[in-house]
């Protein structure tokens, strides 16, 4: 992960433009999970969500956060398509 923060919905479009219609809605969300619990588990990685152009990060453990994503993956009728939810970034320095 670089200095741009990674958006979920990026990582969606990507699989699918690698994969083609070979996996279905299933595999990419699986895999999208398993990206999702690595992203988690770095000490230098927040999730949250972006509004107005501002990072906003959750305020949830790993495991607790990994477990919000996982039922409301599996809850969602359609991918990930919005650029706003599910962001990950570095850590800021303070």
């Amino acid at each position: 992960m670089g200095e741009r923060p990674v958006v979920s919905a990026d990582l969606v479009r990507e699989l699918r433009a690698r994969w083609g219609s070979d996996h279905g809605v299933g595999s990419v969300r699986r895999f999208v999970e398993e990206v999702v619990a690595c992203l988690l588990h770095h000490d230098d990685v927040e999730v949250g969500d972006m509004a107005e152009g501002r990072f906003t990060p959750w305020s949830l453990e790993p495991w607790d956060a990994h477990k919000k994503i996982a039922d409301e993956l599996m809850s969602m009728d359609a991918l990930f398509e919005d650029q706003t939810r599910y962001v990950f970034r570095k850590t800021q320095k303070t």
